[in-house]
């Protein structure tokens, strides 16, 4: 029988949901590097943005947990693109018109206190009501596709500004035989206001390849 790629496979009888997301810590706390992509994605009939969304970001993560990223911003509906680079307590901007860098605490960026790595774990350990829902391929990987829930404040790593005081929807897809996670997908709001129908998707890739990132001069 012939599957393609992304399609479902049958579901085995013998995954176990909270099994599938205790193998996949050591193997995400031991990464080295990644790359990633981070989407927001608003619903169709979304209130316009009153100040600056995050649209998206791409880029690295390197052993030390330094990160270099595109970010796409909408700024009261103006779209921003910018390159940014962060380590542990400064994070550098750089400005898209004059191309100078600027360096600002991590408390002031306009990212806030992002981090990825810490992220992905947390919602590890948090997410709850964790089910199997189906083996699906992620990249040609095959990945066991699990959904629960997460409270806001247990994404603070990856949204910086999350302060609603509810649960969000949540799926991961985790490697079958790497035990890595491969995709984040939530749904809610974790930010006071936010459309209820929201989506933040997450894709990790390109594990443990070298990745140089330098501090900007």
């Amino acid at each position: 029988m012939l599957m393609c790629a992304g399609c479902s496979r049958s579901a085995p009888s013998s995954v176990d949901a909270e099994e599938v997301l205790r193998a996949a810590l050591g193997p995400m706390q031991n990464l080295s590097s990644f790359h990633f992509s981070y989407v927001v994605t608003k619903p169709q009939g979304a209130k316009p943005p009153q100040g600056t969304e995050i649209v998206s970001i791409v880029g690295d993560v390197s052993l030390e947990g330094s990160m270099k990223a595109t970010v796409d911003l909408n700024q009261s509906g103006v779209p921003l693109q910018f390159q940014f680079v962060a380590t542990q307590e400064t994070h550098y901007v750089q400005n898209p018109t004059s191309q100078k860098w600027q360096s600002v605490p991590a408390d002031l960026s306009p990212l806030g206190r992002i981090s990825l790595t810490s992220g992905a774990i947390e919602i590890l350990e948090r997410v709850k009501n964790a089910q199997y829902v189906a083996t699906e391929s992620v990249g040609g990987v095959a990945c066991y596709k699990l959904k629960g829930s997460i409270a806001a404040a247990d994404i603070a790593s990856i949204v910086a500004s999350a302060n609603a005081d509810n649960d969000l929807e949540c799926l991961l897809w985790i490697g079958v035989d790497d035990h890595l996670v491969r995709r984040i997908q939530t749904v809610g709001t974790a930010e006071v206001g936010e459309d209820p129908r929201l989506q933040r998707t997450i894709e990790l890739s390109r594990f443990g390849e070298p990745v140089r990132i330098e501090v900007p001069q």
